[in-house]
């Protein structure tokens, strides 16, 4: 192939990038929900004429499989069934989604009739039904505590909103103006994007686009390949646990590679639990080549080409693939972090006397405020995470947490009334962190992974004397009460007593 259509391929292709970052930046600079616009909890990418992933960019890593998933689920629904100006959307943990709370929104273009490069975006919304505000139920055994399961369906018909679905969707959220807002927003970054496919395909046409496409995730495909640990020598096997109750969830998984495809078998590991810390097959994937590629991963593209060097076996009824209607609000941060853990521990085995591999993942405190139940029309929410757990070897977070913005403390004051009063990295890499309410009435939700070093220290709330440790659902939050969080390190205890040593 001559050089000058390789410099071309590169050109359309990075076109086709810019114009996703693009709709995700329009996203989250619009968007009225603090979990888009400080979490960064979504994923945008485009699809080609048939259902594969051109290109993608993501805020969080759990979005690596399930927005092409989630995608392919609409397609699958209305393949005979889609026209100019339809808007499809989807929400199902067993359709391709990670949990709940999670919407899919897809936007056809069309060309001459026929179906070209559509966009796609994945995002998290403030609050759609479930036992609690924000839908993160730590006492939950089925996915109806945690949030409504939105199969495929058209929000817009041929360019014309269906105001009944909408009136469904708003009339299931504690938050409607929000969720309101963020479809809107959604849909604005959606047509953004296709206005910029739209200006890529008039200038090249749509088989020039296809053939630089195709090109573009073939070379990731070998890129993927060239990438993976140990090439052709991989065959290693590991494990990790979590707790969960009074269970001890076990997480297995052997590694092989065979030719050009690396094969990931979860075979043993335990079954599903009637807890929310079940793992959809889409979170499992991702928390898995995470694990895998490391830090490498920021080096390739996300396409068809990475996405596809990868294939699964994942016992049904398992923890890593649980049947309807487990919960899963859950699963990323207890038994996707013991899959990833396990792909290490697989890749550390092989490693034997080498440098070893680091930790992607960490377990994390978790909160949710709220303001309490019927107090307004409209219910306040607040994810707060404060700080977050060091990855090994590094001062960042893992790879595994994200790209979110870290809040600081001003915004916090001043917007929501809480007064970060202490954050800090402590002496054994742990980070510190202290908040004070100051005004206004919460709920809320603490969550720490009981499987996690030191869990019932990772998060605690004091008021008048009295002191919460741990897991806690519906804490009454006054003034006056103090919320501490101790973040994980990336040194484990035995490297920290040989440092001490």
């Amino acid at each position: 192939m001559p050089s000058r259509n390789r410099i071309e391929d590169q050109i359309i292709y990075s076109k086709i990038a810019a114009a996703n970052r693009h709709a995700g930046e329009q996203l989250q600079r619009i968007s009225r929900s603090s979990i888009i616009a400080e979490a960064r909890a979504y994923a945008v990418g485009t699809l080609t004429p048939t259902g594969g992933l051109a290109h993608q960019v993501q805020g969080q890593a759990e979005h690596l499989f399930a927005l092409r998933s989630s995608a392919r689920a609409i397609f699958d629904r209305f393949a005979f069934d889609i026209e100019e100006g339809d808007v499809l959307i989807t929400g199902d943990v067993f359709g391709g989604g990670t949990k709940g709370q999670m919407l899919t929104m897809v936007l056809p273009f069309f060309i001459d009739g026929e179906l070209a490069f559509t966009p796609a975006i994945r995002a998290q919304m403030t609050d759609l039904a479930g036992e609690y505000p924000g839908g993160y139920h730590p006492e939950a055994f089925e996915t109806w505590q945690e949030s409504m399961r939105i199969t495929p369906t058209k929000l817009y018909t041929g360019g014309k909103l269906r105001r009944d679905v909408l009136r469904f969707l708003l009339a299931n959220s504690r938050t409607p103006d929000i969720l309101s807002s963020d479809l809107d927003a959604m849909l604005a970054s959606l047509r953004q994007a296709q206005s910029s496919l739209r200006a890529i395909v008039n200038a090249y046409g749509v088989p020039r686009v296809a053939e630089a496409v195709e090109r573009m995730t073939t070379h990731t495909a070998a890129r993927t390949l060239e990438a993976i640990p140990f090439g052709s020598e991989l065959s290693f096997a590991g494990q990790a646990a979590v707790k969960a109750g009074a269970q001890e969830i076990e997480v297995r998984v052997r590694l092989h590679r065979q030719d050009a495809r690396l094969f990931f078998d979860f075979a043993g590991s335990s079954a599903q639990v009637e807890a929310p810390f079940n793992s959809s097959p889409e979170t499992v994937k991702a928390c898995a080549v995470i694990a895998l590629m490391g830090n490498q991963l920021n080096e390739l593209p996300i396409n068809d080409g990475l996405l596809d060097a990868y294939s699964f076996e994942m016992p049904a009824g398992s923890i890593v693939n649980p049947e309807f209607p487990a919960a899963t609000s859950l699963g990323f941060e207890t038994s996707g972090q013991a899959a990833a853990a396990a792909v290490t521990s697989a890749l550390n085995e092989g490693a034997g006397q080498q440098e070893k591999f680091a930790k992607v993942g960490g377990m994390a405190p978790l909160t949710v405020l709220y303001s309490p139940l019927g107090s307004r029309e409209q219910t306040s929410i607040l994810f707060l995470e404060p700080g977050f757990s060091s990855a090994e070897g590094v001062s960042g977070p893992p790879s595994l947490l994200g790209g979110r913005r870290l809040v600081s403390a001003e915004e916090l004051e001043r917007r929501d009334g809480l007064r970060m009063t202490g954050r800090e990295l402590a002496e054994d890499g742990t980070m510190q962190v202290r908040i004070e309410v100051l005004k206004g009435e919460w709920e809320a939700t603490l969550f720490a992974p009981e499987g996690a070093e030191r869990a019932e220290e990772m998060i605690s709330a004091e008021r008048d004397g009295r002191r919460w440790q741990g897991t806690v659902a519906g804490l009454s939050v006054l003034p006056g009460t103090v919320i501490q969080y101790s973040y994980g390190s990336g040194v484990s205890k035995k490297d920290r007593e040989g440092e001490a040593r």
